[in-house]
């Protein structure tokens, strides 16, 4: 437990130091352990002479937590005020709120609660103020959380059964939250909460969820409906998710039921502008005239987006020229639309104007600045400037960064993401030239994905060594030999894919410094003669970088060593890819980057191009980036 003692013990950095800086790291491991297995005599006896450690708070916040269900009010308070400081604190509170709420200690709860956006925690606040009869601005309150398209947790039921039990219109809420259900595509819920309302309302929510689950046969059943608010609701929903599968039929059934029912203005525009940007994402030859029809009104920034690039996919010069100068300004003026604004004069012949836009785009060290150069015929402009002096006293700097200095030992506990905590905190209060030399340090210590974050906050886009370092360097030679791979493009995919942090995790599961997805790794593995490695296998940089680079080998292979072709199946996958292959002639590879129908890939393969380039200059290389981008044909 947690004792009273523990809780109010130094914390102040002594001068004098109980041991080296490598011992304290270990007896903080050695602390940890005890912990875990609950050896509380022998832990208490370690964090005595971990008294000067700066990471020392972090073991009685894992102790706070394994204890925190023993505690009391007091014991919990004197907690969060002695380490306010702390962005542990934070989730040591949430744990304490926990607790609170399991013993139905609803004073207290209230007491501790600090109006956090966490639902379950806010919803059972709800409970509290309900047990306590706190109900001042509680509807209100409520019904915040209730008008969300989504589900939410169990521990918001009582509070929305009160909320619709006061409500003077009941149903209104109700119907109110359905339709937000619908758009936020959560049929099962809209069909929940339509078990709420009258026998009638039900049967309209019912067809409601049969249009959201087969959309083209309840379109040709609400065609014979009488008009009504919530009939045309319901279409304009169906024509939505019909578009979404099927663009043209969409647009068939909206065509046969428009006339029929009096839309407003703004579901009219919907529905067309839905339509016209599904054709666009499918490739379907009508996507031009769709979009070209929607009012000025109507148009959005993707609507504007589409129609430049399939204008681009169709070599539509003049008609790309006007829809650039229709942008709206923050468009217009991104490199993207100024390269392709060059490219579409220098095809009306209007070439000086053309060349102008080149030599100003061909200065800039990205992906359009160098595409600019090559037509150019100019070098590259990646000339290395350093963000921060390289004689930063280390220990001077971090004595008065106390954040940063925590940071930089939780980093060497592998306690990432309490690290990654303390250095984003330290950042909020440092000025331009304190960010610099904490960019700096954190390359030093190789916590490059932590150092490219940081010195992204500066305006030094010009320090390679810090934003393109190049750590693994055996490994990746190593292994570019092996499966005859260019290093720079090894490095530029492993910098787009995760800053060079070997345990990164992606939301769906990718791993590591090449960001392999299990499935992906496994198969490698298997190909490999290797055993089915475990996710901890994948993580290790070894196997990381020879599972990647073989597979980046692979989709290399199957589509003729065009890089850009590669980087986007690497991303996206080669069933993508083979299905955005141009239809009936080739076409240069920076018009079919431009029109990859993913966003994502398409950012993602002008990156990778990009930073092969930049690495290129750092291993004293000079390859055009145009030679990486061979015309794109229409089969592989």
């Amino acid at each position: 437990m947690l004792t009273a003692a523990l809780i109010v013990g130094a914390l102040l950095v002594s001068p004098q130091a109980q041991a080296s800086i490598e011992q304290q790291r270990q007896l903080f491991h050695d602390a940890s352990a005890a912990l875990e297995r609950n050896q509380m005599s022998k832990f208490n006896r370690l964090l005595k002479q971990l008294d000067d450690y700066p990471a020392r708070p972090y073991l009685e916040y894992d102790a706070f937590r394994r204890s925190a269900s023993q505690l009391k009010p007091q014991q919990a308070e004197l907690f969060f005020r002695r380490f306010a400081d702390y962005p542990f604190v934070y989730h040591a509170r949430g744990k304490w709120l926990s607790v609170l709420a399991r013993r139905g200690d609803w004073e207290n709860y209230l007491d501790f609660f600090d109006g956090r956006e966490n639902t379950r925690l806010k919803c059972i606040a709800f409970q509290a103020r309900l047990k306590l009869d706190r109900l001042e601005n509680i509807n209100a309150d409520i019904a915040k959380v209730w008008l969300r398209g989504y589900s939410q947790p169990s521990e918001c039921d009582p509070a929305f059964e009160h909320y619709l039990a006061s409500h003077e219109q009941a149903d209104k809420v109700i119907w109110l939250r359905i339709e937000k259900a619908f758009k936020a595509r959560r049929p099962n819920l809209a069909r929940y909460l339509g078990k709420k309302l009258d026998q009638q309302s039900r049967a309209t929510v019912e067809t409601w969820y049969q249009a959201h689950i087969r959309p083209e046969r309840s379109l040709r059943k609400l065609a014979d409906q009488e008009d009504s608010e919530h009939t045309r609701a319901i279409i304009v929903h169906a024509i939505d998710r019909l578009a979404r599968k099927d663009s043209l039929k969409a647009l068939k059934q909206w065509n046969l039921i428009r006339d029929h029912f009096e839309f407003t203005e703004a579901q009219i525009d919907q529905s067309q502008l839905r339509i016209a940007l599904s054709a666009a994402l499918q490739h379907e030859p009508e996507a031009r005239a769709l979009l070209a029809s929607l009012e000025p009104s109507v148009m959005n920034d993707q609507a504007y987006l589409w129609l430049a690039r399939i204008q681009l996919r169709g070599r539509d010069w003049p008609g790309l020229k006007e829809t650039i100068n229709r942008m709206p300004s923050h468009l217009q003026q991104e490199n993207e639309w100024q390269y392709w604004l060059s490219r579409s004069m220098e095809a009306e012949g209007q070439l000086v104007d053309s060349l102008g836009l080149l030599e100003q785009l061909s200065g800039k060290s990205s992906y359009y600045g160098f595409l600019a150069a090559d037509k150019l015929h100019r070098d590259y402009h990646i000339e290395q400037e350093n963000a921060a002096s390289s004689e930063i006293d280390e220990e001077t700097f971090l004595s008065a960064n106390p954040h940063l200095l925590r940071a930089r030992e939780l980093y060497y506990l592998d306690r990432l993401i309490d690290a990654k905590r303390e250095w984003f905190q330290a950042l909020r209060y440092l000025d331009q030239d304190g960010i610099k030399q904490a960019a700096t340090l954190a390359s030093r210590w190789k916590w490059h994905d932590s150092a490219i974050r940081t010195v992204a906050k500066t305006p030094h886009r010009s320090d390679y060594s810090l934003r393109f370092p190049m750590p693994y360097k055996q490994q990746v030679l190593e292994y570019a030999q092996v499966r005859e791979l260019d290093p720079s493009l090894i490095y530029g995919v492993m910098r787009r894919e995760s800053l060079f942090d070997p345990l990164a995790r992606s939301s769906v599961g990718a791993l590591g410094l090449m960001q392999l997805m299990p499935s992906t790794a496994r198969l490698v593995a298997r190909s490999l003669g290797m055993k089915r490695p475990r996710k901890s296998d994948i993580l290790r940089v070894e196997n990381n970088i020879r599972f990647g680079t073989h597979y980046l080998k692979t989709v290399m292979n199957r589509f003729d060593n065009n890089v850009a072709l590669a980087a986007a199946a690497y991303n996206a996958g080669p069933s993508n890819v083979q299905r955005w292959l141009p239809r009936d002639s080739s076409m240069s590879a920076d018009l079919w980057v431009e029109t990859v129908p993913f966003r994502e890939t398409r950012n993602y393969v002008q990156a990778v191009l990009a930073y092969s380039t930049v690495f290129d200059k750092s291993l004293g290389k000079n390859t055009l980036m145009s030679s990486r981008m061979g015309d794109i044909r229409t089969e592989y």
